[in-house]
């Protein structure tokens, strides 16, 4: 790191990491009444779609999404502070010089990447969280209002779900056959059900709006540390394929690379999923409209389509930007266009 370029971007690198942590405790510190009210809502709305959920996908979708992530994490820290003790050995002079010293004052540092982690499975579960209870609504919706013809999406559903789960699946086939009852009720009754799905409806987009307030500022410093670790680890990897070649610490910024590439996703993904889904109710509703014939009925599909057209599903970080897979292009070409001034940079210092 004999470069000022090289002293600058690690000095970034390093910052990004900090900030965003300190983010995330300031959003669990200050956005505990939040986190209350998400809990609560989230509880309402599975009494109303718990049939349409397989707690044990779900759960079993949580053990990977937590164990996954940490182990790999886990290793690369050992490898990588594995890689700079073999390179602080081979900078001894004398055998009295403690090159060691600035490993071991980098382990706190190491310790945030750990809590980073954990911020972005905390994120990435409740997303996906909210995006499988969209997805209840909406089979909901299918099964107790649309012609059996006209079930697509939820035959789809249904046909998904392995043979070998279908012990574990009762509760979801008893729920589909109430459900599915519902479809033979009067106009009044089936009224006052789909008004109760739209409340449902309005919960859930108020648990976007809170998941969007209380992570907003962390995946925004998040969103950043990605694009910067990018960048860094990216040019550190060009330098030592330029420079001397370690094979072992190529291989390291490649480990890291993956990883950084990682927690894009697991921030990007989430987000998409959940707007696919919840895009997906105004197409239902729209069928349902075109099927019923009941006056009643129809003017609470029309209350619900009303309410669907103010409807944001979009996950917004501070108002900033929205997150989605668009990101991903602006990101992946800012991360090129910075490199090839970096590299220019270096080349300049010598």
């Amino acid at each position: 790191m004999k470069s000022a370029t090289s002293k600058i971007v690690t000095a970034l690198d390093v910052s990004v990491v900090v900030f965003a942590t300190a983010a995330g405790a300031a959003s669990g510190i200050f956005g505990l009444n939040k986190t209350r009210e998400l809990n609560t809502r989230f509880r309402k709305v599975d009494e109303i779609i718990d049939g349409f959920k397989n707690h044990k996908q779900e759960y079993l979708k949580a053990i990977i999404l937590l164990s996954l992530p940490m182990l790999f994490i886990t290793i690369l820290l050992a490898l990588d502070i594995g890689t700079w003790l073999r390179m602080a050995e081979s900078m001894k002079i004398s055998p009295d010089d403690d090159t060691d010293a600035n490993i071991r004052w980098y382990l706190p540092f190491y310790g945030l990447y750990l809590v980073l982690t954990v911020l972005h499975i905390s994120f990435a579960n409740t997303i996906l969280g909210l995006r499988t209870r969209f997805k209840g609504l909406n089979l909901l919706l299918q099964t107790s209002f649309l012609p059996r013809n006209q079930r697509r999406d939820s035959q789809v559903m249904v046909k998904g779900v392995p043979v070998r789960e279908v012990k574990s699946t009762t509760t979801n086939i008893l729920a589909t056959s109430l459900a599915s009852e519902c479809y033979k009720m009067n106009g009044k009754t089936r009224a006052l059900l789909l008004k109760l799905m739209a409340e449902c409806h309005e919960s859930l987009g108020k648990c976007v709006r809170l998941s969007a307030s209380y992570y907003g500022l962390t995946i925004l410093f998040v969103l950043v540390s990605c694009f910067l670790h990018l960048l860094a680890t990216a040019y550190f990897l060009l330098i030592e394929l330029f420079t001397k070649n370690d094979d072992g610490f190529v291989w390291l910024q490649i480990l890291w690379i993956v990883f950084h590439a990682s927690r894009l996703w697991a921030v990007v993904e989430p987000c998409h999923r959940l707007k696919m889904e919840s895009s997906k109710t105004i197409h239902i509703i729209c069928e349902i409209e075109r099927s019923i014939h009941d006056s009643i009925l129809a003017e609470e599909v029309k209350k619900f389509w009303q309410q669907l057209l103010v409807f944001e599903p979009r996950f917004s970080a501070c108002g900033m930007c929205m997150v989605d897979r668009n990101i991903l292009a602006a990101m992946f070409s800012g991360i090129a266009t910075y490199l090839v001034i970096l590299i220019q940079f270096q080349k300049t210092n010598g």
